[in-house]
């Protein structure tokens, strides 16, 4: 059931990058009996109890209910929920804040204490036509998360996984299918307001991957195709991707002074044409702390190849390799490296010789 409003305020902001191209709340995996979604699209249309506790708050003042719900409590309610001046929901990013602020807590109160605790904050702060408009919305929301949660569980085929060509046309396809998921669960216009900013943002990235992938364009025909994609994004968006396009640049000028030898003092007054004092003396921390890992990372691999070459079963050299980590590494780090490892042996795997 898609809802249909003819006052709606579309649109604004946020919510992720194809660089960690997920976006979404995780449900519990045994959380979301399809029997709670019909039972929410069904107070939508049909008298029952809810129903008629929300006609009967019409004339009450609107108040917030205060959250007791754990892993929320002493929180305050992300997003809000306001009706326009014909009394329809504004559409906005905030109702889907609101929405992922309770479900949130799926995880420990349970899905139907959840949905419970907010169908009693709800009440608090709409009325009709707005309040059965929002209990539509939330259980088209619900039906979207379940489908975006299957559609996002599907294994990529080995072909896929195999260049990085294929993985951008992955990651294309993939968001083509999202966005199609969620014109089929709710409105345009709730589609665009729930989504809009955060799909520009998707496309935004998967134009930019596909950019710096080609070979046929010079450096300075890739910037200025960058500009023109960022020029195309909302304003608010525009001035963020520009900030971090600037701390971007700053960042490899840096390690490109490093390498080539630059004292401190040369490094925070290169910081200090963009940064303030404060500042400039955390990100120089911050740099030493990273210069002193990978040159611990660096000494753990020339021990670690030691291990590999002396002649110890695959057990032993696991065994060695695991003392080794602990010894060079604090308990915070070891998640690192056991990444840093696995990017080194995939990158072993790729530099192998067929046979």
């Amino acid at each position: 059931m898609a809802l249909s409003f003819r006052s709606t305020v579309p649109c604004l902001l946020l919510a992720g990058s194809v660089a960690g191209f997920t976006l979404y709340w995780q449900w519990p995996a045994a959380a979301l009996p399809a029997a709670s979604v019909t039972n929410l699209h069904s107070l939508a249309a049909a008298p029952s109890p809810l129903r008629a506790v929300a006609e009967a708050t019409t004339d009450t003042p609107i108040t917030s209910v205060p959250v007791t719900l754990p892993g929320l409590q002493g929180t305050e309610v992300d997003g809000e929920l306001k009706a326009d001046s014909a009394g329809n929901l504004q559409l906005n990013l905030a109702v889907r804040d609101y929405l992922d602020y309770f479900l949130s807590a799926a995880d420990q109160a349970g899905l139907e204490a959840s949905v419970e605790a907010m169908l009693a904050d709800a009440r608090g702060r709409l009325q009709e036509p707005a309040l059965g408009q929002f209990i539509g919305l939330l259980g088209d929301y619900m039906d979207y998360k379940r489908a975006s949660l299957a559609l996002l569980q599907q294994p990529l085929s080995a072909v896929q996984q195999n260049t990085a060509d294929a993985q951008l046309l992955a990651l294309q396809q993939a968001y083509e299918q999202l966005a199609q998921l969620r014109r089929a669960h709710f409105s345009s216009a709730a589609a665009e307001a729930l989504f809009g900013a955060e799909e520009a943002y998707g496309r935004y990235t998967l134009d930019n991957l596909a950019l710096m992938a080609r070979t046929d364009l010079s450096e300075q025909a890739k910037a200025m195709a960058q500009e023109h994609l960022r020029a195309q994004l909302p304003q608010a968006m525009r001035a963020s991707e520009e900030r971090q396009a600037q701390a971007q640049a700053l960042q490899i000028q840096s390690a490109k002074l490093w390498q080539e030898g630059a004292s401190e003092e040369q490094m925070r007054q290169l910081l200090a044409l963009t940064y303030d004092p404060p500042t400039v003396e955390r990100v120089l921390s911050e740099q030493r702390s990273e210069r002193a890992w990978q040159q611990r990372y660096a000494t753990y691999q020339q021990q670690l190849a030691s291990l590999q070459g002396n002649g110890l079963s695959a057990a032993d050299q696991q065994y060695e390799q695991q003392r080794l980590r602990q010894r060079l590494f604090s308990a915070e780090d070891q998640h690192r490296v056991e990444t840093y490892d696995a990017i080194a042996a995939k990158q072993q795997e790729g530099q192998a010789p067929e046979l």
